[in-house]
């Protein structure tokens, strides 16, 4: 009974979905009010600025412990002229109308908020507005990246059922493929690994081809940021964080989903144009973007992160709780971590 539930939730979910129209949820917002989108701090308060509709709203949270905004409080803005608002903030005995206003750098991306006589700045998230995040590791890249590759991965990751991976390219053939972490094009700023293919255990990737199916018919294809990694890239990637970031990824000791070849991290891209769509975040992206059920961005950047997930949820995989791009296919606790080379997959 309670599989049944749950695949009636993730149909109301599509169903929900299905209601709008992709053209209507993939309405452009114009350009002046993108550049204004984001998270604005000061005076002890931290807010987003988001769209809905084409119009704008703040999203106000009153729990720091809310990470992703889903329980902050929605403040809509009325346009009285090109960068000038008004908010209403209604109460039980009385309502206040407020002028809000908002200040530009010289490429126009809004920088200041100010809401009655308080400034609020703007904080870039990575990618806006020049800004980058690069994690500062240790700076001999080679020889622990020789020492990761040289390792022995620890006993207790051989126990369990053994995957057969196979070639995401020839199980997906429409998926297109943007392997972050053969370039330096991440957050590390260096490679990890060398491959132009990207790998997933065999159930993984028949799972993904339904997805891929499904999306067909919305006008997406899948991309594929990355599928197995072999335990030597997880141990690399760790060995390269600084002390004091250890916690982002999991022990070398303990493994990683991504060892067992039923994790994929996925995005999307528009068939028609082949181009990859513009989504609520990028991959790793470390802000309260890459959360599932961040608030903030536009409604058609909300859509379409749903509109990915409900499709995957349906297909067998579950979203990853902190990267909204994250997708595990059934439970991997079964399963033994690989620690398979690329070039040495058949």
């Amino acid at each position: 009974m309670k599989i049944k539930i749950v695949s009636l939730s993730i149909l109301l979910t599509l169903a929900m979905l299905s209601v709008l129209p992709v053209s209507q949820a993939a309405k452009p917002v114009p350009k002046e009010l993108n550049s204004l989108l984001g998270l604005y701090y000061g005076n002890a308060s931290v807010f987003l600025l988001r769209e809905e509709n084409g119009n704008l709203q703040i999203v106000y949270r009153t729990d720091p412990e809310d990470k992703d905004f889903s329980y902050a409080n929605i403040f809509p803005l009325r346009k009285v002229h090109f960068d000038s608002y008004s908010m209403n903030e209604e109460g039980p005995l009385l309502s206040a109308e407020t002028a809000v206003h908002f200040e530009r750098d010289t490429d126009g991306n809004g920088i200041v908020c100010k809401i009655g006589g308080k400034r609020f700045a703007r904080d870039f998230f990575p990618g806006e507005g020049n800004k980058v995040i690069r994690i500062e590791g240790n700076a001999d890249y080679q020889s622990i990246k020789d020492a990761a590759v040289r390792a022995a991965m620890p006993a207790k990751l051989n126990h369990g059922q053994r995957g057969r991976l196979v070639r995401i390219r020839s199980a997906v053939p429409n998926a297109k493929f943007d392997l972050r972490y053969a370039g330096s094009n991440n957050i590390f700023g260096v490679s990890l690994f060398e491959t132009t293919e990207a790998f997933a255990e065999a159930e993984t990737a028949s799972a993904l081809k339904k997805a891929s199916d499904k999306l067909a018919t919305e006008g997406f294809g899948l991309l594929v940021w990355e599928g197995y990694r072999p335990w030597y890239v997880s141990k690399l990637a760790s060995d390269l964080l600084p002390k004091e970031k250890k916690g982002m990824l999991p022990l070398p000791e303990n493994g990683e989903d991504r060892n067992t070849g039923r994790t994929v991290d996925v995005s999307l891209y528009n068939l028609l144009t082949g181009e990859s769509v513009n989504m609520i975040s990028d991959f790793d992206e470390v802000s309260v973007r890459q959360f599932p059920g961040f608030t903030g961005g536009t409604k058609r950047q909300r859509y379409l992160r749903d509109l990915l997930a409900a499709v995957m949820k349906e297909c067998g995989f579950t979203q990853g709780k902190e990267e909204w791009w994250h997708f595990t296919f059934g439970d991997t606790g079964g399963w033994q971590h690989l620690n398979i080379p690329y070039g040495q997959i058949n």
